[in-house]
């Protein structure tokens, strides 16, 4: 530790406080002895304290001072041979006392404090972190969902209605002019335990994967690969999670009008 780190460090205000362990006042009278920096530090907070003592301390009634000594003689069995001198030791122990107390009140202070400001700043990053996540979040779907609904406001996307003629309504968007293509997943059920579902393109009459339906799609929008020459779109279930070469159950199909 450097000198300037060892003057901040609490250890000599700890030490004029008498809270030091041996080993700690034993390094402050080291380097007091071989600094000049510390002794003045050590000085200085010595008189500030004094000072604070003497300003805030409350004298102790003669009365009281009078029957310490005579509790002391008392003990001691023989009157004390200088009253004066005790009644001045009682007063160098009576501020060191209330030096002491005030100091040990001012850390006290000092640590709760602190204390409450790391509890607030750690607050403070546990929420910025989670509003950083949200951030990130509404980033993440804003560029996942800007192709989409660019898609979906062009006039040559045509939308093909798939379906089983019963309960499954699911939609495909196709636009030939964008190349691109697009399942509106929100439409499409959740599927059976153990059962998955699959897309495919219909080109010349044979079925294409098209892959896997992602039930958890940003915005329930999956894109799709987009086949020249489909003719319908199709969705099958599948009993394996990296789905089939061919359609094992199908769903829903449509067929995309021209135009």
């Amino acid at each position: 530790m450097d000198l300037q780190s060892f003057i901040k460090s609490g250890l000599l205000e700890a030490y004029v406080a008498g809270q030091c362990t041996d080993d700690e006042r034993r390094q402050v009278q080291l380097m007091a002895e071989q600094h000049p920096e510390v002794r003045a530090e050590l000085d200085k907070i010595e008189s500030a304290l004094e000072q604070f003592a003497q300003a805030h301390a409350v004298a102790a009634p003669p009365s009281l001072k009078n029957k310490i000594l005579e509790q002391i003689e008392l003990e001691a069995g023989q009157p004390l041979a200088d009253k004066s001198l005790q009644t001045t030791k009682s007063n160098k122990t009576w501020l060191f006392l209330t030096v002491a107390a005030a100091f040990a009140l001012l850390s006290a202070v000092l640590y709760w404090q602190l204390n409450q400001q790391a509890a607030q700043l750690d607050q403070l990053k546990v929420e910025n972190q989670a509003m950083q996540a949200q951030i990130d979040d509404c980033t993440t779907r804003r560029k996942l969902t800007e192709p989409m609904a660019a898609l979906l406001r062009d006039t040559d996307t045509r939308s093909v209605a798939l379906t089983d003629g019963k309960v499954h309504h699911i939609t495909v968007f196709h636009n030939k002019v964008r190349q691109e293509c697009a399942l509106d997943v929100s439409g499409i059920p959740v599927p059976p335990a153990g059962k998955y579902f699959q897309a495919w393109a219909i080109v010349n009459g044979n079925p294409v994967d098209l892959g896997m339906v992602q039930m958890n799609a940003v915005a329930g929008w999956q894109p799709l690969k987009y086949l020249e020459g489909a003719e319908a779109y199709a969705i099958s279930q599948e009993n394996d999670p990296k789905g089939s070469p061919r359609p094992t159950v199908v769903i829903a199909i449509g067929n995309l009008q021209a135009g």
